[in-house]
C-alpha cells in the first residue's frame, strides 16, 4: 500500500477491532463477529513501522471498544456516583484508556516480533487473553462474552474457563489476519483453518450440550421476584409490597422457594437477626414459602454493616445468612481513606464491612420432603469473578446451583445487565450447575447448565415518575449434580489454562528479548574491524 495513506489505513484496521469486539457484545451484539475481530488489528500491528506505532494502534482498538460497548459507565457515575456529566464524560475516557492497556500491550508484542514462526498466530492468541486476565479491571468481563448468545460456542469453559472460550475466537481473528497477508497457497490455507474454528466449535458444543439431557434428577419450582423498584425511593411499605405481593402470586402458581434481589428489603437488620417480624415488616406476610432475600444488616455496636443474603425458612426461621465478600468500589466499600471523610464530599458513596468467606445456604423447598437444597450465593458483579464462583463451588458439600441477588438498576435501560446475565453463563458452564438470577429491575433469569437461558423477565427502566409494576417468574430448576461430587475438568485443575495464558506472555518477552540481545551481538560482530 502507499506508504502515505498506511498510517490512515492502521488506524482505521486498529478502530474497526474495538467496533468488532463492541458489536459483538449483548443485547443486541452478533456473536460472530467476534471470531473476526481481532484480524484488523493484528494486520495493522504486523505493519506497523515501530512497536510504539503499535501500542497507539491497540489504544485506538480499545478506547473504540470502550466507547461502543460500555457507554453505560457514563449513567453509572451520574447516577450512582452523583456527578456531574462534564465530569463523567473525562472519567469514562479515563475508563476506556484503562480498559484499551491490554490491547494495546498485545499489538506492541505483535509488532516486535518480527521473525517468522509457525507458533506465533496461538501463542500470541494466548498472550492477548494473558494479558487480559492479568490486567485489574473495575468491573471485569471477558472479551468473548458475546459468544453467550450462542451458548454451544462456550462450552469450552467447562475444560478451561473464559480463557479457553477466548483463545480459539482470538486464533480465528489472528489467522484470518495472517492469511489477509499471506499469499497462496497460504493464504488458503491459513483461512481454511480459521474458519473452522468456530465450526468445530459449534459442532462440539452442541454435542456437549445433548451430552448433558439426562442429568436432570429433581426439579424445584422456584420464583424469582422482580420488584422493579426505582432508585433513591423512600416509602418503605410500598417497596415491601412490590416484593410481597408477587411472591403471594408466585405461590399460588406452585413455587416452592422464593427469591427476592440484592439488597431490596428496606430496612436494615440488626444482627443477629434469628426470626421474621411479628408486626407489618413480616417478609412472609403474604406468602409461607422459604425465602432467600436481600437485606442490610448491621449489629447496634457498629459504625457500617454488610450486604447479606438472609435465608429464611417456611417458618420465619432464619436458618443462614451470607455476607457479600466482593464490594463495588465507592458505592459498597470506600478504599484508602477515611469513609467518613469520603462521604462528606461525595453523598453518594457508601461503606460496608466484607463478609467472612464463601457461603453454603441450605434450602428446604416448599411442599417438599427432599433433602434440601444446597446453592452457593453470589451478590452482585461476584458471579462476574471466576476464581470466586471457583471457591464458593469448591466449598466441602459442594452446591447445586448458584443464586445470584442483584441490583443493577445503577446502571439504567443500558446493555450493562445483559452483559452481566452473559457473563454469569460462563460460570453455569464452567461448573454445569445452574445459575438462577433475581434482578430488581430486571432480566431476571434461569441459566441452565449448559450456558442457556432459558427463562428471563425483561429490562425495566424503573422510576419513580413511571413506576413499573412487579414482577415474578416462577421457573423449573433441574437439579442432578453437585459440585463436590460430580466437579468440572475446570474446577480440578483447567483454570489454570488462564495462567498458562498469562505465562505465554512473559515467553513471548524472554523470546523478544533473546532476539534482540542475538541482534546485538550479530551487529556488534559485524561491526568489528578484522585484524
Amino acid at each position: 500500500m502507499p506508504s502515505d495513506r498506511a498510517p490512515l489505513l492502521h488506524l482505521l484496521a486498529a478502530a474497526s477491532t474495538g467496533a468488532l469486539l463492541a458489536a459483538s457484545f449483548p443485547p443486541h451484539g452478533a456473536p460472530a463477529l467476534g471470531w473476526l475481530a481481532v484480524a484488523p488489528l493484528w494486520v495493522a500491528a504486523r505493519e506497523a513501522p515501530h512497536w510504539r506505532a503499535a501500542l497507539r494502534l491497540g489504544l485506538v482498538a480499545g478506547v473504540v471498544m470502550g466507547a461502543i460497548g460500555y457507554p453505560w459507565i457514563v449513567d453509572l457515575l451520574h447516577t450512582f456516583g452523583e456527578l456531574d456529566l462534564w465530569l463523567c464524560v473525562p472519567l469514562f475516557v479515563v475508563f476506556a484508556l484503562w480498559t484499551a492497556a491490554p490491547l494495546a500491550a498485545w499489538a506492541a508484542l505483535v509488532s516486535a516480533w518480527t521473525g517468522p514462526s509457525r507458533h506465533v498466530p496461538w501463542v500470541m492468541s494466548m498472550a492477548l487473553s494473558g494479558l487480559w486476565w492479568s490486567w485489574p479491571m473495575l468491573f471485569p468481563f471477558s472479551l468473548a462474552m458475546g459468544l453467550a448468545a450462542r451458548p454451544e460456542w462456550i462450552q469450552a469453559a467447562e475444560l478451561g474457563g473464559a480463557a479457553l472460550v477466548e483463545v480459539p475466537m482470538l486464533l480465528c481473528g489472528v489467522l484470518l489476519g495472517e492469511a489477509w497477508r499471506a499469499r497462496r497457497p497460504a493464504q488458503l490455507r491459513l483461512g481454511t483453518l480459521a474458519l473452522l474454528l468456530p465450526v468445530a466449535s459449534l459442532a462440539l458444543g452442541s454435542w456437549r450440550i445433548a451430552s448433558l439431557a439426562g442429568e436432570t434428577t429433581r426439579e424445584v419450582r422456584v420464583a424469582l421476584i422482580q420488584p422493579n423498584i426505582p432508585l433513591l425511593w423512600f416509602d418503605r411499605q410500598a417497596k415491601l409490597e412490590r416484593l410481597r405481593e408477587p411472591s403471594a402470586r408466585a405461590e399460588a402458581e406452585g413455587a416452592e422457594l422464593v427469591v427476592w434481589p440484592e439488597n431490596m428489603f428496606p430496612w436494615t437488620l440488626n444482627r443477629p437477626f434469628e426470626r421474621d417480624f411479628s408486626d407489618d415488616d413480616r417478609v412472609l406476610r403474604r406468602h409461607s414459602l422459604p425465602t432467600l432475600f436481600g437485606a442490610g444488616t448491621a449489629a447496634d455496636s457498629d459504625l457500617y454493616g454488610y450486604n447479606s443474603v438472609i435465608n429464611m425458612a417456611a417458618d420465619g426461621r432464619v436458618v443462614g445468612r451470607y455476607d457479600k465478600i466482593y464490594l463495588v468500589p465507592l458505592g459498597e466499600e470506600i478504599p484508602l481513606v477515611d469513609p467518613e471523610w469520603a462521604k462528606g464530599l461525595v453523598p453518594g458513596m457508601a461503606h460496608n464491612f466484607r463478609g467472612d468467606g464463601p457461603g453454603r445456604l441450605l434450602v428446604q423447598p416448599g411442599r417438599s420432603n427432599e433433602a434440601p437444597i444446597a446453592l452457593g450465593p453470589l451478590v452482585c458483579y461476584e458471579d462476574v469473578l471466576p476464581a470466586y464462583a471457583r471457591a464458593v463451588a469448591a466449598q466441602p458439600g459442594g452446591i447445586e446451583a448458584f443464586v445470584n441477588l442483584t441490583n443493577d438498576t445503577w446502571f439504567g435501560a443500558t446493555a450493562e445487565p445483559w452483559q452481566h446475565l452473559a457473563l454469569a453463563q460462563l460460570r453455569a458452564v464452567e461448573h454445569r450447575v445452574p445459575v438462577l438470577r433475581a434482578v430488581n429491575s430486571g432480566p431476571s433469569s434461569l441459566v441452565d447448565r449448559a450456558g442457556r437461558v432459558v427463562a428471563t423477565t425483561d429490562l425495566r427502566a424503573a422510576s419513580i415518575d413511571a413506576l413499573v409494576p412487579p414482577e415474578h417468574l416462577v421457573v423449573r430448576l433441574e437439579l442432578g449434580r453437585d459440585t463436590a461430587s460430580a466437579p468440572t475438568v475446570y474446577a480440578r485443575g483447567g483454570w489454570l489454562f488462564g495462567h498458562v495464558c498469562q505465562a505465554s506472555v512473559l515467553v513471548v518477552l524472554a523470546l523478544l528479548w533473546r532476539r534482540r540481545r542475538s541482534d546485538r551481538e550479530r551487529l556488534t560482530a559485524t561491526a568489528r574491524p578484522r585484524a
